[in-house]
């Protein structure tokens, strides 16, 4: 079971406390767009970036500049439903 918190923040207004796999793909499910700045600022959003997506859990999807698009895979989907 997941407790939203958080169902109307971008996933940089996410809480020290969300700022976990679990959390990423949360936010994202909702709000899948990434600003390149926010990228570039905040350390923790590109470490779990990188580990969602070698974990096969987020795919990028098309976005114009200055945007990154994240799509969720099924396994992705799955990874927040339990």
């Amino acid at each position: 079971m997941h407790i939203d918190s958080f169902s109307n923040a971008t996933v940089v207004d996410l809480k020290k406390s969300g700022r976990n796999e679990s959390g990423v793909l949360f936010a994202l499910k909702y709000h899948s767009r990434v600003s390149t700045w926010d990228m570039s600022k905040n350390s923790w959003l590109r470490v779990i970036i990188k580990s969602l997506k070698k974990k096969n859990l987020i795919i990028p999807a098309d976005e114009d500049y200055p945007w990154h698009k994240w799509k969720l895979t099924n396994a992705g989907e799955k990874a927040i439903t339990t």
